[in-house]
């Protein structure tokens, strides 16, 4: 998982193209957790089912543990 200070593997800064757009969901966001989350189930399903490569489950696993530090980090910046 990364942080503005220590980007992590799946760095979506590194890895855009050229003017790609990107939207970025910070820990201060009480909803962020909650979407992240989403994502994570999505992409689960979509590998179980073929859409997406085995390869992926890391990067669901990077977005379990960042909606859980999300969480973690507002406890203790409230």
């Amino acid at each position: 998982m990364g942080t503005k200070n220590n980007p992590g593997k799946f760095d979506c800064y590194h890895a855009a193209a050229p003017d790609e757009p990107m939207f970025i969901l910070l820990a201060r966001d009480a909803h962020a957790p909650l979407i992240v989350e989403a994502w994570a189930n999505n992409r689960e399903d979509a590998i179980n089912r073929g859409f997406h490569p085995e390869s992926d489950r890391a990067k669901v696993v990077e977005a379990r543990q960042c909606a859980d530090a999300m969480r973690a980090w507002r406890k203790a910046n409230r």
